[in-house]
């Protein structure tokens, strides 16, 4: 079952504040969607159910920035306004690999990471441009390639 992008954001969040690491909204956008993506290539269903877009600095949730881009640069001190969500145990023990693998690289790094050449980023923005959505069957391609490796 796929989730609102908001509680996944959520869950980074948490983790992040409790590991006393917090994360700025540019983390937070690109950890969600590494979420979905290593979600979709190790178990082949979507964590998110929004539509990823290409923006310019790589893969987006739109809703995910809207609600974080008012802390600029900063860390994100608070959650998002949203129901609470349960995880089963797989999606609950994914995002504690993510926040274990990825939480510790900065914001930029991120960006150029999910959207360097090859990605699924790269592949939509330079065939359909600016802001097309980025579908998840070519997601779930590219991650799916990065485990069996």
């Amino acid at each position: 079952m796929s989730h609102d992008a908001d509680a996944i954001a959520n869950a980074l969040i948490e983790r992040a504040n409790r590991n006393q690491r917090p994360l700025t909204p540019m983390q937070i956008i690109k950890l969600v969607y590494i979420c979905h993506g290593w979600m979709l290539g190790l178990y082949g269903r979507p964590l998110v159910k929004q539509h990823i877009e290409a923006w310019r600095y790589g893969p987006v949730i739109s809703s995910v920035y809207q609600k974080l881009k008012r802390y600029g640069g900063d860390h994100v001190t608070d959650k998002i306004s949203v129901t609470d969500v349960q995880f089963d145990p797989l999606e609950d023990d994914l995002i504690d690999q993510v926040v274990e693998k990825y939480s510790h690289l900065s914001g930029i790094y991120l960006s150029r990471m999910t959207h360097a050449a090859g990605t699924p980023w790269y592949t939509i923005w330079t065939r359909e441009g600016q802001n097309s959505i980025i579908p998840n069957d070519l997601i779930e391609e590219h991650y799916a390639q990065k485990a069996a490796a």
